[in-house]
């Protein structure tokens, strides 16, 4: 009896477990970047930028480490890929240094900025 509950539970765990594990998050590409498919960005401190599309939908990419002047930046240099496509595997140029993407998901866009009450 015992073997039979151990197959039962053997079965369970390779048939149901796997519908419950995390799925992998969507490939997430912004086309077009290289000619205006980018209409609009923020930073996010020096760890990430908010980015809009063309398409009016932002968003958030994550960076591996800090970029340094992001925060301070003007301008922002897209790295994309051949076919002119933003997505995980580009980067962003700020002042001449190279900050590879983390990560790129669809976000609701940047906070906003309130503005704090005087005395």
């Amino acid at each position: 009896m015992k073997l039979r509950n151990f197959a039962v539970a053997s079965a369970w765990v390779l048939v149901v477990a796997p519908l419950f594990a995390a799925q992998p998050e969507p490939d997430i590409r912004i086309p077009f970047a290289n000619y205006g498919g980018i209409k609009n960005w923020s930073a996010d401190g020096d760890s990430g930028l908010y980015i809009q599309g063309r398409n009016n939908r932002w968003y958030r990419a994550a960076l591996f480490g800090p970029c340094i002047d992001l925060p301070f930046a003007e301008r922002v240099g897209f790295v994309v890929e051949p076919s002119g496509e933003f997505d995980r595997f580009s980067a962003i140029l700020v002042r001449g240094h190279q900050c590879t993407l983390r990560s790129l998901t669809e976000s609701a866009g940047p906070p906003s900025k309130t503005k704090a009450k005087g005395p």
